[in-house]
């Protein structure tokens, strides 16, 4: 058995690999052009139309993990969480440099989606320590969608926030969200979820009502390197030229809260039952690992731009999907078999095959995305 096996929501992990897998999707069609025609790339189309969405759950799925570590680990998780994310600011920061150079501030503020990330953990998991949680997460999600409104009314641009590869708004408040909604969960079962439909299915109606765009874009001026690694220019001056980043709008927050409560409950509703069929028992082990997935798949997407391998087809981009599907399989199935040798491992001793000098204890990436 694994140990996602015996995870306490198993249908979290579930959950967490299929959005792990369409972001795999979404991001390979992004390298593809030109267009194609035909089912296969109306099939990539709709993963396009549909990446507000799988972009909102992977950080409310990160949330609702987070409420689920918080139980486990109580006052354990701060530090853990804290670490974490400096691990993936400063990740996010490497990533950054060979696609922008050194632009700043964007290089320290919004360095990339990964920052972005670990914003969201580290505010989260500071809500959950709070003295009272469900408040504080309350008050987080309202500032951070409030925050956007603003910026949406304004047309202002800040790196960080709303522009630049790493805006953070409101992807933190989906994070927010997402761990409320699994207290709520542990609390009332399925009750917390009618409740919150009650509220969120009217709000997805005005939305859809108001006809409004449920993204923003905002430009930042980074130099031009004509497809080469921005490391072999950074001594040089080049022209700038505007480069385009989305975010959710505030009204598009809003409008997806129905829609991702309702795949929450879902998952949780039925992941013990689908947990038991072995046929799922892949999709088990990289939700576990989806992090550790999620950020592989970003390296071998560079590799393969920059090896000047970029699909030009519909049926090129669904083959790289496979094969980044496969590698990250294979990665969470390490991964898993090296989180399983740690906890049969006796008190004090170090799980079979640990290099003298390492304590076995557990390296795998466990924030949830």
């Amino acid at each position: 058995m694994t140990i996602a096996n015996r995870r306490s929501e198993p249908g979290l992990d579930l959950y967490r690999a299929l959005v792990v897998l369409m972001m795999f999707v979404v991001h390979a069609r992004r390298l593809q052009t030109p267009a194609g025609a035909g089912v296969l790339e109306s099939s990539l189309a709709f993963f396009m139309w549909a990446e507000p969405f799988i972009a909102a759950s992977f950080l409310f799925i990160a949330g609702a993990a987070a409420s689920l570590a918080h139980e486990r680990a109580g006052s354990a998780l701060l530090p853990t969480t804290l670490r974490r994310a400096l691990s993936l600011y400063a990740l996010a920061v490497v990533l950054f440099v060979p696609q922008y150079g050194l632009e700043l501030p964007d290089l320290l503020v919004s360095p990339g989606i990964l920052s972005a990330i670990a914003l969201a953990l580290v505010t989260t998991a500071l809500a959950l320590r709070s003295p009272a949680p469900e408040l504080a997460l309350c008050a987080l999600g309202i500032g951070v969608l409030g925050v956007t409104a603003s910026l949406d009314r304004s047309g202002a641009t800040l790196p960080g926030l709303n522009a630049g590869p790493g805006g953070a708004f409101p992807l933190v408040a989906f994070t927010a969200l997402g761990a409320l909604a699994m207290r709520a969960w542990r609390r009332t079962g399925r009750r917390a979820f009618g409740f919150g439909l009650a509220l969120a299915l009217p709000v997805l109606g005005v939305v859809l009502w108001l006809g409004q765009s449920w993204i923003t874009e905002r430009s930042s001026l980074y130099r031009v390197h004509d497809g080469q690694l921005a490391l072999l220019h950074l001594t040089q001056e080049s022209p700038r030229a505007p480069v385009r980043f989305w975010n959710h709008s505030a009204l598009g927050a809003l409008a997806l809260i129905a829609p991702l409560l309702a795949s929450l409950w879902a998952a949780l509703f039925a992941g013990r039952r689908l947990a038991e069929r072995r046929l799922l028992a892949p999709m088990l082990v990289l939700g576990r690992h989806a992090l550790a997935a999620y950020v592989v798949h970003l390296g071998l997407l560079g590799a393969v731009e920059l090896a000047g391998l970029s699909p030009s087809t519909p049926a090129e981009t669904w083959g790289l999907c496979a094969g980044l599907a496969l590698a990250c399989f294979a990665l969470a199935w390490a991964l898993e078999a090296r989180a399983l040798r740690t906890a049969s491992s006796p008190p004090g001793k170090p799980p079979a095959g640990t290099p003298a000098g390492d304590t076995g204890a557990d390296q795998s990436l466990r924030r949830r995305t």
